[in-house]
């Protein structure tokens, strides 16, 4: 993996946050961007990159910012018009080395229990998957080399079920028995950078080998920090979306990610990361 090729991280949150530290710590030239760009400068000096205001509802803001030969990688989620951003995105990197999508896996169908690997029918449930479904469809139509990775439910420090189930705020969306996918920021990020040095194509599913019901793994981490058992609620009482997102039964299929990336995952349970400080 050569550090002199420069790389874009076109917004920089919670992953695109652990994603810049491993990239600088690799000697990359790194820039991240941000919507506002007193917050790109103040990440970037943290992180010890370049920082600067992108928002792909504005084209605009893109130029001169992808050098010839960069490594894209699209972090930030689609706005209103999730294809139009992606075109304009595409139009600022026809001369780069490769675009990485980071998506989700909310562009499949319900799986009703079922493993959904990459070929599962593109049917989204949700606003964001449809959002996401427009977004990928854009980046089919560019010519410069790219990849899109749909990334189950992410989990690390400071984001998990831990915080929320200490403050007695969490709540099991139904009856607890449909299957939610995940993966460990760690091992994502590294999904990432192999993706961005690989030639692979299409789309990749990134998530552990342990899809588990959510009620399992709410009372599970429950017990072991000592708080009461979350509650059950009607699927009626919580937004549309988040619904959409805890029912939709999906058990995603790790094989591309593993055999054709060669992501040898850290984290291959979510069992692995039941530490209060990394669930």
């Amino acid at each position: 993996m050569s550090p002199s090729v420069p790389w874009i991280l076109i917004g920089c949150g919670y992953t695109g946050s652990r994603l810049a530290r491993v990239l600088v710590g690799q000697g990359v030239d790194l820039t991240i961007t941000r919507r506002r760009a007193a917050d790109a400068e103040a990440m970037a000096v943290q992180i010890g990159a370049r920082g600067v205001a992108v928002d792909l509802g504005d084209p605009a803001t893109l130029t001169g910012i992808i050098p010839p030969g960069a490594i894209v990688v699209c972090l930030a989620p689609p706005g209103p018009a999730p294809g139009a951003e992606l075109r304009g995105l595409i139009a600022a990197a026809e001369h780069a080395r490769r675009i990485v999508y980071v998506g989700s896996t909310g562009v499949y169908a319900a799986g009703g229990g079922a493993w959904v690997d990459e070929q599962w029918p593109i049917a989204p449930i949700t606003p964001s998957g449809a959002a996401r479904v427009a977004a990928e469809a854009a980046l089919a139509e560019a010519k410069v080399s790219h990849v899109v990775l749909r990334v189950a439910g992410i989990h690390g420090p400071g984001r998990g079920l831990v915080d929320r189930l200490r403050a007695g705020t969490y709540r099991i969306v139904g009856d607890g028995s449909s299957h939610v996918s995940r993966i460990h920021v760690v091992d994502l990020v590294e999904a990432i950078v192999r993706a961005g040095h690989s030639t692979i194509t299409g789309a990749v599913n990134l998530a552990d080998d342990d899809p588990a019901p959510i009620g399992l793994v709410a009372d599970t981490l429950a017990a072991q920090l000592g708080v009461p058992m979350p509650p059950r609620v009607p699927v009626d009482s919580v937004p549309p979306e988040v619904a959409g997102m805890l029912t939709a039964d999906r058990r995603i299929a790790n094989r591309r990610m593993k055999e054709e990336l060669g992501v040898v995952l850290r984290y291959p349970s979510w069992r692995d990361a039941v530490d209060p400080d990394a669930a």
